[in-house]
């Protein structure tokens, strides 16, 4: 392994850790979901569904195929840069030369996702699902193959140093829509995973209150957790705003005006589980809590924003551990929720207090 890094040590660098920094919160959320909300077992009994239903199946080989394409997209994004224009020349080796080369950086990148597929596959043989595993393991080499063939025919080609690439909109773009066109962007996968783990979730709460075991704290604690699942997010919306957007430290602004930024900016990235809400719990809810759990769900993400702009890269994890447990304690012991809200919005009131202040 380390005869093999040091070979490769160039390449590794300049792909693979850019790579997996930009994926950080892709990363993070499947851990989290994988790794603390799913057992060993779970993890046994999907793959034994999954190579028993052959419409589930197909998740697999789409999604490797959407990983791979927003992989492709982020290599020919980031060879466009001015520091990376020397790998321009790995097009004039030998093709067999430069797929080595690739290969490897490939293979590093998708090492996680393909190990896991590998974990998966034991269970196809279990169950004897040869056509199924055949399938999903030509879609990964396939994928892979063109993916090496696009890179060398894009690299044998002139590139250019920079690429401009306007928006399609005409006009001043409001200022709480440019994190959603950055997560567009740059975030595409986390931005859509999070979205749907967090919407396949909030079904699964739904879907055990109407079987009238649980009461409306069952609701509330959902509510809690996929809060807690848009903190990639909210990483991502503090990293651009601190770096990307710095300078409007400079510029005073209203506690207002940046309330109502914020709240708008959050609101649209939040739109599908707000919509969600009104609409699962239209159905099976008095009009009460309808109202009262997408205004839950909204406070809480402002605590937790307020949490990552006042502890961003310091104590956050450990701050969010303690508030996600006060706040289990009070919805467990069935304190009103707009007393949660209404503490939720005073911290990120106070977070937002200094003019100089995102």
């Amino acid at each position: 392994m380390g005869v093999y890094f040091r070979k490769y040590r160039i390449g590794l660098l300049a792909f693979a850790v850019p790579f997996y920094r930009s994926m950080l919160g892709f990363w993070v959320l499947a851990l989290v979901f994988g790794g603390v909300f799913m057992e060993f077992k779970q993890h046994v009994l999907l793959g034994r569904f999954l190579f028993t239903h052959p419409l589930a199946f197909t998740l697999l080989p789409i999604g490797f195929l959407a990983y791979s394409g927003f992989h492709l997209r982020f290599q020919l994004n980031t060879l466009l840069h001015r520091n990376y224009l020397v790998f321009h020349q790995t097009a004039l080796l030998p093709f067999r030369e430069f797929t080595k080369n690739w290969l490897a950086i490939f293979t590093a990148n998708h090492l996680i996702i393909v190990g896991y597929f590998a974990f998966l596959s034991v269970f196809g043989i279990e169950k004897r699902a040869w056509i199924s595993l055949i399938v999903l393991w030509t879609t990964i080499g396939l994928a892979l193959a063109w993916s090496i063939w696009r890179l060398y025919s894009h690299l044998s080609k002139p590139l250019k140093e920079s690429v401009f690439t306007s928006l399609p909109w005409r006009g001043p773009v409001p200022r709480f829509t440019w994190l959603l066109w950055e997560l567009r962007q740059n975030r595409p996968i986390l931005l859509l995973l999070t979205k749907g783990a967090s919407l396949l979730l909030l079904n699964g709460f739904f879907l055990s209150f109407r079987s009238g075991a649980y009461d409306h704290r069952w609701l509330e604690f959902g509510i809690l957790c996929i809060a807690y699942f848009q903190i990639p997010l909210l990483l991502e919306k503090a990293d651009f705003e601190f770096n990307r957007m710095s300078w409007f430290r400079s510029l005073p602004t209203p506690l207002s005006k940046k309330a109502l930024n914020h709240l708008a900016t959050l609101i649209l990235v939040l739109l599908p589980e707000l919509l969600f809400l009104l609409w699962r719990g239209g159905k099976i809810l008095a009009w009460e809590p309808v109202i009262a759990l997408p205004l839950l769900f909204l406070s809480l993400i402002m605590a937790l924003q307020a949490l990552v702009y006042q502890y961003f890269g310091n104590s956050f994890v450990q701050i969010a551990l303690g508030i996600f447990f006060l706040f289990f304690l009070l919805i467990l012991f069935g304190i009103p929720w707009f007393l949660p809200a209404l503490a939720a919005t005073i911290l990120f009131t106070l977070q937002l207090r200094s003019p100089f202040r995102l």
